[in-house]
C-alpha cells in the first residue's frame, strides 16, 4: 500500500522506513511538515498516513483536521506516531479523525499490528465506496453486501469516527486515564425488521437516517460516536455529563419522525430508539478498557421495562 510518513525529524524516519521496509511497505513517501503533506495529498492518493504530533508550522493534529476535509482522505487510515503521551493529546487526535495512536520510541511488533490493522480498514473500504454510492442515489440499483453484526461506517455520517478508531482511543487511555470518560448505548429497537424485510440498502438507509438524528440531537455535546453493528450506535464522551438521557433519546425519536413519509411509502415501522445508562469503568478495574463500550451497548439493549442501573463498575 501506499504510505505517507509526516516527521519533521530525520532521524526517526532513517529508523520508520527500514523498519516499515522489514514488513513488505516500500511504497513510502515522506514528508517534513504539514503543508508538504498538504502538497502531496493533492496530486496523489495514498491509502494509509502517519502523522508526528509535534511538527513546526502545522502540527500533526491540525494536519489530521485538513486531511479529513479532504474528500479522496475523508476514510483514509491515519496513525499517529508520536512521543506525545498526555491525554489532551490522545483526545484532541481521535477527534481530529485519527484512526489510532503509537508512542516513541516504536517498537517493531507494535508497527506490525498497526499496519496489519490498517490492511483490514482497507479490505473494507470498497463495501464503504459502494454504501456512499447507495445512499446518494437511494435505489436498488447498485447491489451491497452487509452483515447485521457488523460495524461499518455510515455514509454521510460526518461526526462519527469509526468503531476501531474508538476502540483503539480507549486503549490509548487505558484504565487509569478512564476516570473522567462515560459511554451510553443508542439501540435501534426493531434494527432486526429492517434487515429481514428490506434490501440490504434499505437497512443502511435506515442506519443513515437514525445517524442524520443522533447528529442534530448531539451537535452541542463534545463526543466521540461510533455505529457499533447490530443497529447499535454507541457515544463515549470525556465529561460523564450530556444532556439528560431520556431527554435525548425523545429528541432523537423525534428527530427520527421526520422521514415518517419514506417508511409509509415503504411500508415499513419507523425505527424505535433506545437510550440505556451511563457506563463507566471502575479506576481499579482490570478489565479491558473497551469493555465500556459493550457494557454501553447492552445497557441501551435492555427490556423497556427494566431499569438498568446508571452506572457500571467493574467488580
Amino acid at each position: 500500500m501506499k504510505i505517507l510518513a509526516v516527521d519533521d525529524d530525520p532521524v526517526f524516519l532513517g529508523v520508520l522506513l527500514p523498519m516499515l521496509a522489514a514488513l513488505g511497505q516500500n511504497e513510502v513517501s515522506i514528508a517534513h511538515s504539514g503543508a508538504e503533506a498538504l502538497a502531496k495529498l493533492a496530486t496523489t492518493p495514498f491509502d494509509c498516513l502517519l502523522l508526528d504530533i509535534q511538527m513546526p508550522g502545522m502540527s500533526g493534529i491540525q494536519l489530521c483536521g485538513h486531511v479529513r476535509s479532504l474528500p479522496a482522505h475523508h476514510r483514509t487510515p491515519i496513525v499517529m506516531i508520536t512521543s506525545m503521551t498526555g491525554k489532551r493529546f490522545v483526545d484532541a487526535a481521535f477527534s481530529a479523525g485519527a484512526t489510532d495512536y503509537v508512542t516513541k520510541p516504536l517498537d517493531p511488533m507494535d508497527l506490525k499490528a498497526r499496519i496489519s490493522m490498517v490492511e483490514r480498514l482497507l479490505n473494507e473500504r470498497r463495501l464503504t465506496a459502494a454504501l456512499e454510492k447507495k445512499m446518494d442515489q437511494r435505489s436498488d440499483i447498485i447491489a451491497i453486501e452487509v452483515d447485521f453484526e457488523t460495524a461499518f461506517p455510515i455514509p454521510g455520517f460526518d461526526r462519527a469516527v469509526e468503531y476501531l478508531a474508538l476502540e483503539n482511543y480507549l486503549l490509548m487511555l487505558g484504565n487509569k486515564r478512564m476516570y473522567n470518560t462515560a459511554a451510553f448505548g443508542i439501540s435501534v429497537k426493531n434494527a432486526h425488521v429492517f434487515f429481514k424485510k428490506s434490501a440490504p440498502t434499505g437497512f443502511v438507509n435506515m442506519l443513515g437516517d437514525v445517524a442524520a438524528a443522533i447528529s442534530d440531537a448531539v451537535k452541542a455535546e463534545q463526543m466521540m460516536i461510533a455505529y457499533a453493528g447490530s443497529g447499535n450506535f454507541v457515544a463515549v464522551t470525556a465529561s460523564g455529563q450530556p444532556n439528560a438521557l431520556p431527554e435525548l433519546e425523545a429528541i432523537i425519536q423525534s428527530g427520527i419522525e421526520d422521514f415518517a413519509n419514506l417508511y409509509a411509502i415503504d411500508r415499513l415501522p419507523l425505527p424505535q430508539i433506545k437510550l440505556g445508562g451511563l457506563a463507566r469503568a471502575s479506576f481499579f478495574g482490570l478489565l479491558n478498557p473497551t469493555s465500556i463500550l459493550d457494557h454501553a451497548i447492552t445497557l441501551a439493549q435492555a427490556r423497556p421495562e427494566a431499569k438498568p442501573r446508571s452506572w457500571w463498575t467493574a467488580a
